[in-house]
């Protein structure tokens, strides 16, 4: 991997750091603020794009069946109160796990064709707190809407090293969240396009150590004979003739048929819905599927309630034909990839 130089990066800052902004536009990619009162009281600074960051709601417990739906409305009912239709873009940060992450992003773009921007926090061999590998959360994220993904982590090596493993494979701008004190002892920022100040510091400081670091690196796109298929917590690598498992019927049986394949040797999974009633088992045992999944349906509005379920990059083999617009709905909204 080669250096990157430096001026190639820019940051992300609070409008409250307005007078920074004034004196070093070069060096912004874009603002934002933390609340729709604020954004409505500060003025847009020249051309930058000026956005809103959202917490992401809690996932309360006592949300029934179907949980994810539930949680998907609740986003909805939260984030309205903190849009502006002058929004640039938004910020979504703070996800309880990733399956909530990708509901909030399902949220959002349910509301609006924004700009989106997630935030996730990664600890050892590149995980969530949820053990979700960082390359699945953007394998998912960057074919559903979200335009760059900002990494956190409470160690530099941590970071680094996620930052390696997810690089070649992404197709969307990274960013990162990091102390002055990591640039300043030259931390691999690989890929790296943005940076934002971290919580206890300024735009000012971030700025001035990022002049001086000289440790970037540029890794080259990777796998593009191969499609990544994220079965939700962990990363997969298929293609055009992958090997697809018989149905297997999302019915009351379904713990019981996935556990009796196990051993079986299909590199995908092939999950058959007939009725409503099968996404309740979809949902209960989503933990299990372990292996890419490939989403059938009865219809097309069972299957987009299967696709808003399933946390992963559903594949689609042509079981129960779809209109063309529909399968390119499917997967721009959802990820969802034809075979």
């Amino acid at each position: 991997m080669e250096p990157r130089q430096s001026c190639t990066r820019q940051i992300i800052i609070e409008a409250k750091d307005e007078a920074f902004i004034l004196a070093n536009k070069n060096h912004i990619a874009a603002v934002t603020t933390h609340s729709k009162d604020e954004f409505i009281k500060t003025e847009k600074i020249g051309h930058l794009p000026y956005g809103i960051a959202i917490k992401c709601p809690k996932k309360q417990e006592e949300l029934e069946f179907p949980v994810i739906e539930q949680y998907i409305a609740l986003c909805k009912k939260h984030f309205k109160t903190q849009m502006h239709d002058k929004a640039a873009f938004y910020y979504l940060y703070g996800a309880d796990d990733f399956q909530s992450l990708r509901a909030a992003v399902i949220a959002m773009t349910d509301l609006c064709g924004k700009t989106i921007v997630t935030e996730i926090h990664v600890g050892e061999d590149a995980r969530m707190q949820d053990n979700t590998d960082a390359l699945a959360a953007l394998g998912v994220l960057q074919r559903i809407g979200v335009s760059t993904m900002v990494f956190t982590s409470d160690a530099p090596e941590q970071l680094e090293d996620t930052l390696e493993r997810v690089a070649p494979y992404a197709r969307i701008s990274i960013g990162v969240r990091v102390p002055t004190e990591w640039l300043n002892d030259n931390i691999k920022l690989t890929n790296v396009e943005m940076l934002l100040p971290d919580e206890s510091e300024n735009a000012d400081m971030l700025c001035n150590a990022l002049k001086k670091y000289k440790s970037g690196r540029t890794a080259s796109r990777d796998h593009d004979d191969y499609i990544l298929a994220p079965d939700g917590r962990d990363a997969h690598f298929i293609d055009a003739v992958t090997d697809i498992s018989d149905e297997i019927e999302c019915d009351h049986k379904l713990q019981e048929r996935l556990l009796e394949i196990e051993d079986e040797e299909a590199a995908a999974l092939k999950l058959m819905l007939t009725e409503e009633d099968d996404l309740y088992n979809l949902e209960e045992d989503l933990y299990m599927l372990t292996r890419p999944v490939c989403l059938c349906a009865a219809t097309p509005e069972l299957l987009e309630k299967a696709l808003r379920i399933y946390s992963g990059l559903a594949i689609y083999d042509g079981t129960w034909e779809l209109t063309p617009e529909v399968a390119k709905y499917f997967c721009e909204k959802y990820g969802m990839i034809l075979l």
